[in-house]
């Protein structure tokens, strides 16, 4: 598997700018956005995930927040009689399909905490903040880094953070963007006494040392999205629109192959969701 040292050496050697640290620096953040980028589209096997979400808990208030860290949603399952919810958008949910729905949404508002004061050193697990309250089971995102960071206690996250040290920086607990769920009954109300299985992929990790890995099964598409980038900023070339589209199409044509969307089977339900059976006719095993 090909290496963040790799695609910086191999991209900075095409550019005969191999001496530079910030040239260096700027590549490694040319593969973190792309890397990134990669992995919100494209369902990465080692990037999926499954948690469950109480909606009977008492913090429901027009659905349950998720994951901060969530990509992508494929799948909603319920705990105890084991159907799934119909995933819709939530412009086209509608109660007349009587069937189990959920869909969703992006609440307007600020982030659940904002800070600027956060001190963060490499290798690190923790921060120093003025930050009092603990928000244990939230994701933390520092200035600018693009890593998600998982809180277990006031100021103590998960995994350690490998950046460069930050010294009264910017930080967000729940940032903007995170999502929340809601389950409709075949009625169309909301669904408040249950639990569900969300199965769905996270964002990756950010590549800071050059032993990284990207946990991506074929890593053309991103090798090739960051020499166009740095040919671009650093090379100062004039490209066309058409530069390295071709390659890029099938390197991504390729990726998405290697990494399909589960897809359940399907099982037959009534308007009750519950599934079909034939087992009390006497026509059916003969």
């Amino acid at each position: 598997m090909i290496t963040l040292g790799e695609i910086v050496s191999t991209t900075l050697r095409a550019l005969r700018r191999t001496g530079d640290e910030n040239d260096k620096k700027m590549v490694k953040s040319f593969a973190n956005r792309f890397y990134f980028e990669l992995c919100s589209s494209v369902p990465v096997s080692s990037l999926r995930r499954r948690v469950t979400v109480d909606l009977s808990d008492p913090s429901y208030s027009s659905g349950m927040w998720l994951q901060a860290n969530m990509s992508g949603l494929f799948r909603v399952k319920d705990v105890d009689d084991g159907f799934d919810y119909i995933n819709r958008d939530r412009a086209a949910v509608t109660p007349e399909e009587n069937t189990n729905l959920c869909y969703t949404y992006v609440p307007s508002g600020d982030p659940l905490y904002i800070g600027t004061d956060a001190l963060v050193k490499k290798e690190a697990t923790t921060f120093t903040s003025a930050l009092a309250v603990d928000h244990t089971g939230e994701y933390v995102k520092f200035s600018s880094e693009p890593g998600y960071y998982l809180l277990s206690a006031t100021k103590t996250f998960s995994p350690a953070y490998w950046g460069d040290n930050i010294e009264n920086g910017d930080f967000v607990i729940r940032p903007k963007g995170t999502q929340k769920l809601v389950c409709l009954d075949s009625s169309g109300e909301e669904i408040t006494d249950s639990s569900v299985y969300v199965d769905y992929w996270e964002y990756p990790q950010p590549l800071y040392q050059d032993t990284d890995c990207p946990l991506l099964p074929s890593t053309r598409a991103l090798e090739l999205l960051v020499m166009k980038e740095a040919m671009s900023v650093i090379g100062k070339r004039q490209l066309s629109s058409t530069t390295f589209r071709a390659e890029i199409n099938e390197a991504m044509s390729e990726l998405r192959k290697l990494s399909p969307s589960p897809n359940p089977p399907q099982v037959a339900r009534d308007r009750f969701n519950k599934v079909f059976t034939f087992s009390n006719n006497i026509f059916t095993d003969r």
